[in-house]
């Protein structure tokens, strides 16, 4: 073969390589997500006395069968048709407000106000079909101290 061709098909194989690392990144999800986000790095007051919550991907996609368009959701909060691997925007880049308005308490667009709407909200729709007609006792955790764990001091 002659070096053009030679170097041609290097470069289309390089290509290709760089080609499917970025579709395969931009489609990666982790089983375990740590719902922290730049946001609430602008925090002045002393460190939280609590560790950001863990929301587990892998246990309620496949644990409990709940659909992926539970949480990731259109503008107008209808449930979008995606699937594990789809690329789809973490919560907080449309939620992207970190600190709550006095006039609008509970804007949605206020990262704090999304997380807990939609998660409690399901949770207590859990344990009311689990029995309990308030929705706070079941399987569902809906305290605030089961899902923001206190940190351990060393």
């Amino acid at each position: 073969m002659n070096k053009r061709l030679i170097t041609l098909l290097l470069a289309a194989g390089i290509a290709v390589i760089f080609a499917t690392t970025a579709v395969h990144a931009g489609t990666e999800f982790k089983d375990t997500l740590t719902m922290k986000t730049d946001g609430y790095k602008k925090r002045k007051k002393a460190p939280p006395k609590f560790n950001f919550v863990e929301f587990s991907h892998k246990t309620h996609a496949t644990d409990y069968k709940i659909s992926c368009g539970e949480c990731h959701h259109d503008k107008d909060g209808k449930a979008l048709d995606v699937k594990m691997g789809d690329d789809v925007k973490g919560c907080g880049e449309c939620h992207n407000k970190f600190k709550k308005d006095k006039k609008n308490k509970k804007d949605i667009l206020v990262h704090e106000n999304a997380m807990h709407g939609n998660c409690i909200s399901c949770h207590k729709e859990i344990n009311i079909k689990a029995g309990d007609p308030k929705g706070r006792k079941g399987p569902a955790p809906t305290s605030c101290g089961k899902c923001h764990t206190k940190i351990k001091k060393s």
